[in-house]
């Protein structure tokens, strides 16, 4: 058996590794916003920020799909985040959508650390309209703007606090916004930016690509060195340019704005005391600790602690490159930390930085504190429902023209999307098969229909994790996601998990699931009510299965990490005790013993410290558990009773993975004795 593991939002976990792609949101101006944020592997402390923008009545999933963004992020390294607009329009003449582009570039910052001089601005059609509505609103906060197919409808001046650097790009074909109307805008940009008025012409462009229906404009000499430029496609219409015959839209936009940044580059932390996710953090009074990779001030620096609404001022004081924060006495509880405008010796400043703390001493044992909220039995209506919808669920299937098929909830033996069973033993036994089939998108919903089967939630945090497996070698090979989602009872949504991979391949028979990726997607209730969860697909017949369900509230930092190390401690040791005295002489185990001891007294306020201790405690059970006494000597042995798999969780698994083997031998007395040991 191979289980897979992704998180689906960026969660302090030892056990766990992030996704390149989230849906995520944000409350900007008291309402829930989403976006889909998309961070490449090789992307670094100090990433720039592209934020691209759909048009009018699209998405961000659609923007992501016809364009070449997401590509070139994996290329460049930078952060990427896709906006959704409210009812798929922006507000291109007031605050609305500033402040959430506003409100990204804050949570992008403190969230993946991203280079706050090199924040970068594009959008298609309504969401070009919206790029240059933020050239005038916030040119302080962006270094470079594209909008593409779009421009103004109605007041085209160019009023910006700064001269920006602009690229527009705009196809003369274009039957909703006319090519005609894209000089009378760049005409009060190269005005505003102070440029030659006599543009730089490239026909055809790129000049080595003769065959290219492309022209590029370029005025340059504008103030503060900047340049207003025109990248006009010869007959393309109303869309992204992406055309590799001519040139590609999103490669020539970035080429563009990696060219421009604000300012100074800001001071960046390179070590923190105590590190983020601390926890059993003394409450009577501390410090903490920052140091930067230049020399600061902290003469303008504002800090604070910030716990259920409450906030306590930090005093801040700078020597050197050392930022030192003092902590008054607290309550126990979590904390989230804030430090804004620490200047560096280079000019730059630090806009945004945030961190999280538990205070207070935890106490954590050998079993898991974590409650259970949700965990439908969808085995037990197998024989009324069979493969239908079980109770409590529903399931639509909807097209772009309006048509749907639904299937409520106990709807027995239904077609398309609908519960299968496999056979015992494997990651899962039962299951959503979900396909749209030959509808647009297929939705299976839990707590919206029947009010007797509501979700009710407290406020908190929580985790929801679950399963899933691609149905034939088609949905395998194409690799076809699916979306996740809790949300309000109107549909609104609180946590959004999309594009979701699979592993495995079920070959569309109804055998054993014996490989799945295992999720877990982590989010926050702020209000105690009713929710409901919903697994969604629009990949046509192309289909997962999505199984084993739980929600649970989320484990604390202490739990995570000092629980987990007492747990596996715990399971290292006992190991130790079964392997029989004439192997302990064995390097593997001698090791183990080594490992055992230098962690013994461990205590630390760090995660880190650990997730190390972990890491060298379960390599050494690794090597060591060829010595664990399995084998038993045949003397007084009738036989095996029963072998079972157990993750190193102590969760019962398929089939020998890494974890533990459970092996029960019946003696010639009648008694039955158990041997493990570590694969």
């Amino acid at each position: 058996m191979k289980r897979l593991i992704t998180t689906c939002v960026v969660a302090v976990s030892v056990l766990t590794v992030s996704a390149a792609t989230t849906r995520e949101k944000l409350t900007v101006d008291g309402q829930v916003r989403e976006m889909k944020v998309h961070v490449p592997t090789k992307s670094s402390e100090g990433a720039p920020l592209v934020i691209a923008c759909h048009g009018a009545n699209q998405s961000a999933d659609w923007h992501d799909d016809h364009s070449k963004w997401t590509a070139v992020a994996d290329t460049a390294g930078f952060v990427l985040v896709f906006p959704e607009a409210v009812n798929k329009f922006w507000d291109v003449s007031g605050n609305r959508d500033v402040n959430f582009i506003l409100s990204i570039i804050d949570e992008m910052h403190g969230r993946h650390g991203i280079n706050l001089n090199k924040v970068y601005l594009t959008g298609f059609s309504m969401g070009g309209m919206l790029t240059y509505h933020c050239a005038n609103r916030i040119p302080d906060r962006i270094a470079a703007f594209v909008p593409v197919s779009g421009y103004p409808m109605g007041n085209k001046s160019a009023y910006g606090a700064r001269p920006v650097p602009l690229m527009h790009v705009h196809g003369t074909g274009d039957d909703v916004c006319v090519f005609s109307g894209v000089q009378p805008t760049l005409d009060n940009w190269i005005k505003r930016n102070g440029c030659n008025p006599v543009a730089e012409v490239v026909k055809p462009y790129p000049a080595s690509n003769p065959n290219s229906g492309a022209t590029l404009h370029v005025w340059k000499d504008g103030l503060d060195g900047v340049e207003v430029r025109l990248l006009e496609f010869k007959d393309k219409g109303h869309w992204q340019s992406e055309d590799p015959m001519h040139c590609l839209t999103s490669v020539e936009a970035w080429d563009f704005m990696k060219r421009w940044s604000l300012g100074p580059d800001a001071p960046r932390v390179t070590v923190l005391e105590p590190e983020d996710g601390s926890f059993d953090l003394p409450t009577d009074g501390a410090e903490i600790v920052m140091t930067f990779d230049m020399d600061i001030d902290a003469t303008a620096t504002e800090a604070a602690l910030e716990k259920d609404g409450e906030t306590v001022a930090l005093a801040a004081k700078s020597a050197g490159n050392i930022l030192t924060l003092a902590v008054p006495s607290l309550q126990e509880g979590e904390y989230k930390l804030t430090v804004r405008n620490v200047q560096g010796e280079n000019g730059g400043i630090m806009k945004l930085f945030k961190a999280a703390y538990t205070y207070g001493y935890e106490e954590v044992g050998e079993v898991p504190s974590y409650n259970v909220v949700f965990q439908p039995d969808l085995r037990a209506e197998q024989n009324s429902v069979g493969e239908g919808i079980p109770t409590g669920w529903h399931r639509i299937n909807t097209r772009a023209d309006g048509g749907k098929d639904e299937k409520g909830s106990g709807s027995a033996n239904t077609g398309g999307a609908r519960m299968k069973y496999f056979m015992k033993g494997g990651d899962f036994e039962e299951g959503f098969y979900l396909s749209a089939r030959d509808y647009d998108r297929c939705e299976i919903t839990y707590g919206r229909y029947i009010p007797d089967f509501a979700l009710h939630l407290e406020k908190g945090r929580y985790v929801a994790t679950f399963n899933s497996s691609f149905w034939n070698e088609g949905s395998m090979n194409n690799d076809v996601k699916f979306d996740f989602s809790v949300r309000n009872p109107d549909g609104t949504p609180v946590a959004s998990f999309a594009s979701l991979p699979s592993a495995g391949n079920l070959a569309e028979n109804t055998g054993r699931i014996d490989e799945s990726y295992s999720h877990s997607c982590e989010f926050e209730i702020g209000v105690e009510s009713d929710y409901m969860v919903t697994y969604g697909m629009s990949a046509g017949w192309a289909a997962v299965i999505v199984g084993n369900l739980k929600i649970a509230t989320a484990m604390s930092a202490a739990e995570r990490y000092k629980g987990t190390f007492m747990r596996v401690m715990s399971q290292a040791r006992s190991l130790y005790d079964s392997v029989p005295e004439e192997w302990r002489v064995e390097a593997d185990v001698v090791r183990l013993k080594d490992i055992i001891d230098k962690y013994a007294d461990l205590v630390s306020t760090s995660p880190s410290v650990y997730g190390t201790a972990i890491k060298e405690l379960e390599e050494a059970m690794v090597k060591a558990g060829g010595f664990s006494g399995v084998d038993v000597p045949d003397a007084g042995k009738v036989g095996i009773v029963s072998e079972e798999y157990f993750d190193l969780t102590g969760r019962r698994i398929a089939s020998p993975c890494k974890g533990v083997v459970m092996v029960r031998v019946l003696l010639e007395d009648g008694t039955v004795k158990t041997f493990k040991k570590i694969v």
